[in-house]
């Protein structure tokens, strides 16, 4: 597994297509936002917040938690435009779930731990990656999704709700590549696995990074990331890790080859399945 690097020269393709990105008006969205205009595509961003400043884009306001709500993104787009391109699903919040000391209602009720972030981080994500599939396979070029994951997803951490939330996306992501794959639909299905970057995830993240001494990368290279991952047509089934400005894969390079281990000779879980689908017709 090795570094690459990403070059201007990859990111092209992009001028008279359309791409949908949610959570566009903050962070690592609205660092997406403004590389895939300047890069000539039409760019149609749902967030539940206003942009900062206004652009040559349709924003449409959205909470991803609300399936209604997303449909009406994603209609919004085809109405103007006629056509979805690209997807990104990046909408996302930081932990809110304590497990560990649960609160009481006004009844002495215990209260169910904080969902917004399962909600938002992995619920809405699944949501917009199958509305992208359903207005994508209408298309007879298909188009790509990229779904926001994180690092976080890789190995143990305390952020529990951010954690599970983000290790369902992975999950979510390697099974609806293979999906869509075995399907035949002309759509590829890519991932990312940021690990530290500029964005207010957390209130004053960038501020506590800096006091304990930990860099964190700018929003610009991680939408430098969703960009090539649209416009590269061989990447598909692909996760980028991101960190300190460098880009890996780390699906093909280092998860599939480890499972191929573990499993030994016999057939994958997914070479079960589908087995099991074809006799079950």
């Amino acid at each position: 597994m090795t570094d690459f690097q990403i070059q201007d020269g990859d990111l092209t393709g992009f001028k008279g297509k359309v791409a949908i990105i949610t959570g566009g008006s903050s962070g690592i969205g609205l660092a997406t936002v403004e590389l895939l205009l300047s890069l000539g595509a039409s760019v149609v961003s749902g967030d539940i917040q206003e942009p900062p400043a206004k652009g040559d884009f349709l924003f449409v306001q959205t909470d991803v938690k609300s399936w209604t709500d997303l449909t009406k993104l994603f209609k919004a787009a085809k109405d103007r435009y006629g056509r979805i391109d690209y997807v990104f699903a990046n909408a996302g919040i930081g932990p809110r779930a304590n497990y560990l000391a649960l609160e009481v209602d006004d009844k002495g009720d215990l209260k169910e731990p904080n969902k917004d972030t399962l909600d938002i981080n992995l619920n809405s994500v699944v949501n917009t990656g199958t509305l992208a599939v359903h207005y994508l396979k209408e298309q007879a070029e298909g188009g790509s999704i990229v779904l926001m994951g994180s690092s976080t997803s890789l190995h143990p951490v305390r952020a529990v709700d951010y954690s599970t939330a983000k290790s369902g996306v992975l999950g979510f992501c390697r099974g609806l590549a293979r999906l869509v794959e075995a399907a035949g639909l002309p759509i590829r299905i890519n991932g990312l696995a940021p690990s530290w970057t500029a964005t207010q995830v957390l209130p004053d993240l960038e501020m506590l990074l800096k006091a304990v001494s930990q860099p964190s990368q700018s929003t610009a290279v991680v939408a430098r990331a969703v960009a090539y991952l649209m416009a590269d047509k061989s990447r598909h089934g692909d996760v980028l890790f991101v960190c300190d400005g460098k880009y890996k894969e780390i699906e093909k390079a280092v998860l599939a080859p480890a499972y191929e281990t573990i499993k030994g000779d016999g057939p994958s879980d997914d070479d079960v399945l589908a087995k099991v689908f074809a006799l079950a017709g």
